[in-house]
């Protein structure tokens, strides 16, 4: 089965929403998703200023898609690195309860305003997901997949991916958040090979 991969962040409101699409796009088609985190600002880079003049751009620009596509969203204050979040992701793909975590961590930040920069949110977001509290805590207060983070993020970049959201399939890379017609023709040329081969 063909894989194609999806480098987000969860400070990121196109990585959800691509998501979404891409999800129904393969349903379809044979084709699985992989999820690779990628920070938009890793430690120790700098914050993101909520009140900066290019991140309300960026959510004045897709606002209009994140409403058609029946999500409300907001922008989160403080926008926080996103590091010991996605340690917890590895930690809960380790346990088989990825899709659960995943789901709560976007959800929490970008619908709740939730904090995922704290270890202690992180935790209690991780118990209602069916993750042993202690065993978490102790997981991110180590660090313990930071390296694999730091690995996962040399990859993208080896792949070309400079930002989120990015694809990747096979050789071919999508950056941005494109059209539904863009997305189907990106997988589909892949899948099948350009029209005319």
């Amino acid at each position: 089965m063909a894989t194609v991969r999806l480098y987000f962040d969860y400070i990121d409101p196109g990585s959800l929403l691509l998501e979404r699409r891409l999800m129904r796009a393969v349903a379809e088609r044979g084709v699985s998703v992989e999820r690779v985190p990628f920070e938009v600002r890793p430690p120790p880079e700098a914050l993101i200023d909520p009140a900066s003049d290019a991140w309300l751009r960026y959510w004045a620009a897709i606002a209009p898609e994140v409403g058609e596509e029946g999500l409300e969203l907001r922008s989160p204050t403080p926008v926080p690195w996103t590091r010991k979040a996605h340690e917890l992701g590895l930690h809960a793909k380790e346990k088989g309860l990825f899709e659960e975590v995943h789901g709560v961590l976007f959800r929490s930040l970008l619908e709740e305003g939730r904090d995922l920069g704290r270890v202690d949110v992180l935790v209690e977001l991780a118990g209602q997901c069916g993750l042993e509290p202690g065993e978490t805590k102790a997981a991110l207060d180590v660090d313990h997949h930071t390296s694999e983070l730091e690995r996962l993020r040399s990859v993208g970049e080896a792949e070309g991916v400079r930002g989120v959201p990015t694809l990747v399939f096979g050789d071919r890379v999508l950056e941005g958040i494109p059209s539904i017609p863009e997305l189907n023709a990106f997988l589909e040329e892949r899948v099948f090979g350009p029209k005319g081969e």
